[in-house]
């Protein structure tokens, strides 16, 4: 009896179980349009720009920076971590195409970001005090252009910690196929190459202390066949 009365119990569990789940499903379903076929999401939704995003605290812990639209363009911004995000400063002004990725400099001094020109894609490095003020006529504070080179892609290799005035960058103004190796000055953008690639160099590898370690050269192939590293 014990037996009988267990399976009914465990016969009845399931089918409650089951007309809920099936209730579940049926109010969980978009509503469907006139077609039959489930509505149409808003692009909008997959592309259009977040109203916050890669928010980034400086090294120093005082300061959060992060991107926004402005003018309909994502922009980086700032604020003091004890502000509300609607006290930010805008940073950067760009109006033709959004910012694509930034990041502090290791003593949280200077917002260093990456623009092209017009979609190009030929990236240079800038570097934005937060801290000061709005260029004259400007509603941000001036930024500089550290790999400033027409026609030529910016690489960032390494942020060494020992050192957090200085970026390793590669610049392909010399060859447009190699990058050759710099060594830039954030606050006053004095560059020096540290290595000219006549080696077919594909990648330069730093450890933390700004030493270049290790490079990665890519070999000669022939006509029709894949490069190998």
């Amino acid at each position: 009896m014990r037996v009988l009365r267990r399976q009914v119990a465990l016969a009845m569990w399931m089918i409650s179980a089951s007309v809920v789940g099936n209730l579940a499903a049926q109010s969980a379903k978009p509503a469907r349009t006139d077609s039959g076929l489930p509505p149409l999401l808003d692009r909008e939704l997959f592309f259009g720009n977040p109203e916050i995003a890669a928010a980034q605290l400086s090294p120093d812990g005082k300061y959060i920076a992060f991107l926004k639209p402005w003018k309909e363009t994502r922009n980086v911004w700032v604020k003091k971590t004890s502000e509300p995000y609607t006290a930010a400063r805008l940073v950067t002004a760009d109006t033709k195409r959004p910012i694509p990725g930034f990041f502090w400099s290791r003593d949280s001094r200077y917002i260093l970001f990456v623009q092209d020109k017009e979609g190009d894609e030929n990236f240079n490095v800038y570097a934005v005090d937060p801290s000061a003020g709005p260029a004259a006529g400007q509603e941000t504070p001036p930024a500089r252009n550290l790999t400033d080179a027409k026609g030529a892609r910016a690489f960032i290799y390494a942020v060494p910690k020992r050192d957090p005035d200085t970026l390793y960058v590669g610049l392909n103004d010399r060859d447009a196929a190699w990058h050759d190796v710099y060594k830039v000055k954030i606050s006053t953008g004095e560059r020096a190459l540290v290595r000219k690639n006549t080696e077919r160099i594909a990648g330069w590898v730093f450890d933390l202390t700004g030493q270049l370690r290790l490079a990665m050269r890519e070999r000669r192939t022939v006509p029709g066949s894949l490069p190998k590293t």
